[in-house]
């Protein structure tokens, strides 16, 4: 992979872990400058703010129209980050299967899937639940990639599944049962954690900032045609500006900001450090989704959250000084 400005071509999915196996080249013995702490208070707030805004945007808002608008606003930002950083908006010829295939899998059924969740599970624990990221990335990488089973992975995926376990209970056993939830968020999770590991090992050689935006694009593009023919038009009339700008706070913010910021941070610090947006997000997630939702901070949540946060720790290894 021949990295650009200093980062990683292999962009992780917005709000989501990243893999261990990731590296990246920047000096530890200078120390990790103020504005990166600052950058990673932006990519929690960015990351861990998706859930409520997106909670707030699909009870007014159809989710595929929702998600249209994340599309369509959130790409028309990236290209023009990407046209001020680089200069140049177009991927090599042989990256754009790559990108198809990759947007399908992180744009349109993560963007789907994960919105789809959020109108039958409280934000926060949707959030949760779509950071059991390790226990898709382990299994994925050791049945198709043949990755050793050591005992690190074996731990995260057993932390991943009893998170799974306690935080589905009592939905599964409800009065009125969230399995349309549970199911849509699990998926969206396999599918944004296949994707990143797809984009992994893609060997872009594009920077990040033309490749994102194309993959919302062509990844979109079911979205953008089904939108229309299934939500229709007349939700617009009775939509609230309340849900519009979460609508495109989630587009903007959280999608734009957060990449923006996360990249910023890689440029600046090493994987390690950024890595700790990963163990932050959840707690932004819900935390926010009790401010801004009033929705109860269970123990169950609690519990859900340390799991999780483990599991993730699992994925994430300190290089050894030379």
């Amino acid at each position: 992979m021949k990295p650009q400005d200093g980062v990683s071509a292999g962009p992780p999915p917005p709000g989501r872990p990243v893999s261990g196996a990731q590296t990246m080249q920047a000096s530890q013995d200078q120390g990790i400058p103020a504005s990166a702490w600052l950058l990673l208070l932006v990519l929690a707030l960015a990351w861990g703010s998706t859930w409520p805004m997106m909670k707030l945007a699909v009870a007014e808002i159809p989710v595929l129209s929702f998600r249209f608008i994340s599309v369509v606003a959130g790409s028309m930002t990236l290209f023009m980050v990407g046209w001020i950083k680089n200069r140049n908006i177009l991927p090599k010829r042989w990256e754009w299967s790559a990108i198809i295939r990759i947007g399908l899998l992180n744009v349109a059924l993560w963007y789907s899937l994960s919105a789809l969740a959020v109108t039958t599970l409280p934000a926060g624990r949707a959030a949760l639940l779509a950071f059991t990221t390790p226990l898709w990335a382990m299994i994925i990488e050791m049945l198709l990639y043949k990755a050793p089973v050591t005992v690190r992975r074996a731990f995260g995926i057993v932390l991943a599944l009893a998170a799974i376990g306690f935080l589905t209970f009592e939905d599964l056993f409800a009065v009125e049962p969230s399995f349309i939830g549970i199911a849509a968020i699990l998926a969206a999770s396999f599918c944004q954690t296949f994707g990143s590991i797809l984009q992994q090992r893609a060997g872009f050689e594009s920077p990040v900032y033309t490749l994102i935006p194309w993959q919302m694009v062509l990844g979109g593009i079911p979205i953008l045609i089904a939108a229309p023919i299934i939500d229709g038009t007349e939700w617009m009339g009775t939509v609230s500006l309340e849900a519009v700008l979460a609508s495109f706070s989630v587009a903007v913010f959280s999608i734009c900001v957060g990449v923006v910021s996360w990249y910023t941070i890689l440029s600046k610090t090493t994987m390690t450090f950024a890595a700790l947006g990963s163990l932050v997000v959840p707690f932004a997630a819900i935390s926010l989704s009790a401010v801004l939702l009033g929705e109860t901070l269970t123990a169950t949540d609690i519990i859900g959250l340390v799991l999780i946060t483990a599991a993730i720790g699992t994925t994430i290894r300190r290089r050894r000084a030379a």
